[in-house]
């Protein structure tokens, strides 16, 4: 049984060119730091990815090493919003079992679905390792000096042989994050590269640099045609997605909210843009984006009443007795949300959205220019918005509330993913949007926790299940209140909309 540990790496990398002298201890000495030379170490590892690399063109590393003290499986993914990212997420599994862990080819699966993961490179370090340390003795930083040799799997021929220092942070902190900054300027005056990318990626040739399968686009200016902004906020969404899966299957607090946001802005771009799409080939992936938000539905529900209700009391007695409950039904959803994301549905509706990003189903009006149709498209999630705050401030009834709530979200969407394109004030309205939906998120939450309480009251001893209807009471009080604030935002935003023209 193998036993997976995972921790935040924070490290910079710099490729030493042949004819680079790098004079390492002057760097060191100027720090002031104490360091400490260790033993050096002899490393093998055996990097594995895609015939493609799909992972490191995402990237991920994925390799078996032995030597350097922590031998097995080890899984780097960035952990930062960009690939220059100096923070990577290492999840290690110390297995010596044939194969790759089960766990680590769960993660990836979303990255590479049905593709084979096989072994691509073998490289191996003759690390010297040298630790920092401040007066007290705490070490800060460890840098890496490493010589390294590069062969592919399939032969012991090296295909590349280079000089590489790590430095990377013991202790995360402003003052190590100094240190580091300074040997780091150091190193670049004396002719070393910085460097971000894996010891297997700098000599696997150009595919291992090339865009991932959903590249980050630009977004074009107004005047270019529509398509080229809706393949940018296709792939924006997309990758999102992706990321966000493989958080899910990480067990990433929040990631499963991210998810199921980014399956929603793609369902609802697909109905925005309409109009300049084939609507026979985006109908079905609609369909199967709801899906998706269904089964991780649960998951997300249950995780904001768990807050929630346990934010409304400073009873911990009450607030154990409404975890308790809750963590229960979250297991059960959590394994259901994982099933629906190992299953061939969600793999085949992955390849769909990739397609959708590389090839858009588009009609011959996403090659006018965006400035003259995107307003048109956003005027019908706009009017559908009006009409449901109407109908709701006549009726005041919860379910037309959750109908604006609906509305508004969609409208929000529409807006936000213009914005880099149509300009500031389509970003503003966006904002205003957001913070509505906010507000409507809010109410709606409370109407779910009036049912979620009762639930928890059946089952609850009587001063428990008397404590939960306290509790109720004041729920639905922050109920009404969440209404009358959105009513009281709701002028700005249609003051804004007309001056878009929009009604």
């Amino acid at each position: 049984m193998s036993t997976a540990t995972e921790h935040r790496e924070i490290e910079f990398k710099f490729r030493v060119p042949e004819d680079a002298a790098i004079d390492l201890p002057a760097a060191i000495l100027a720090t002031g730091m104490n360091a400490q030379t260790r033993s050096v170490r002899h490393m093998t590892a055996t990097y594995y990815d895609t015939p493609n690399l799909s992972l490191i063109r995402w990237g991920i590393t994925l390799r078996n090493r032995i030597g350097g003290g922590d031998d097995g499986w080890h899984m780097k993914i960035p952990a930062g919003p960009t690939d220059s990212s100096p923070a990577r997420d290492e999840i290690r599994i110390e297995s010596t079992a044939p194969g790759i862990p089960r766990e680590l080819a769960s993660i990836a699966a979303p990255l590479i679905r049905r593709q084979e993961i096989v072994a691509m490179a073998i490289v191996r370090t003759d690390r010297q390792p040298i630790e920092l340390s401040d007066e007290s003795g705490t070490p800060l930083i460890e840098i890496a000096d490493d010589y390294v040799t590069v062969s592919t799997a399939d032969s012991p021929e090296p295909i590349s042989e280079f000089h590489e220092v790590e430095v990377e942070l013991l202790l995360d902190s402003p003052h190590s994050r100094a240190i580091a900054e300074r040997l780091s300027k150091d190193l670049l005056s004396q002719g070393a590269l910085s460097s971000s990318v894996s010891k297997a990626a700098q000599a696997l040739g150009r595919l291992a640099t090339d865009p991932p399968d959903v590249p980050l686009l630009d977004f074009p200016p107004p005047s270019a045609p529509a398509i080229e902004s809706l393949r940018a906020i296709f792939s924006t969404y997309v990758r999102d997605l992706l990321m966000a899966d493989v958080g899910v299957r990480r067990g990433v607090p929040d990631s499963v909210h991210q998810m199921r946001v980014a399956s929603r802005r793609l369902r609802s771009s697909l109905r925005t843009f309409d109009p300049l799409l084939d609507s026979e080939a985006t109908d079905f992936l609609r369909e199967e984006l709801a899906w998706l938000a269904s089964e991780l539905g649960e998951v997300r529900d249950t995780e904001v009443q768990r807050e929630r209700l346990c934010s409304l009391t400073n009873d911990e007695s009450l607030r154990s007795h409404i975890r308790e409950f809750l963590d229960q039904r979250l297991r059960a959803a959590t394994s259901g949300a994982l099933a629906a994301l190992r299953s061939d549905r969600h793999d085949f509706l992955l390849e769909d959205l990739i397609l959708l990003v590389s090839e858009p189903p588009v009609g011959p009006a996403a090659f006018e220019p965006g400035e003259s149709v995107f307003p048109e498209c956003l005027r019908a999630p706009w009017r559908r918005l009006r009409r449901a705050v109407h109908r709701a401030q006549r009726s005041a009834t919860g379910e037309e509330w959750h109908r604006v709530r609906i509305r508004a979200k969609q409208a929000r969407y529409a807006f936000e993913s213009l914005a880099p394109v149509l300009g500031k004030r389509y970003r503003k309205i966006g904002r205003n949007l957001a913070q509505a939906t906010d507000l409507l998120g809010q109410r709606q939450d409370a109407q779910v926790s009036a049912q979620v309480l009762r639930e928890i009251a059946r089952s609850a001893p009587g001063d428990v299940a008397y404590e939960l209807g306290l509790l109720a009471a004041h729920n639905e009080v922050t109920g009404k209140e969440d209404i009358r604030s959105f009513v009281k935002t709701w002028p700005a935003i249609v003051e804004v909309a007309e001056s878009l023209g929009l009604d």
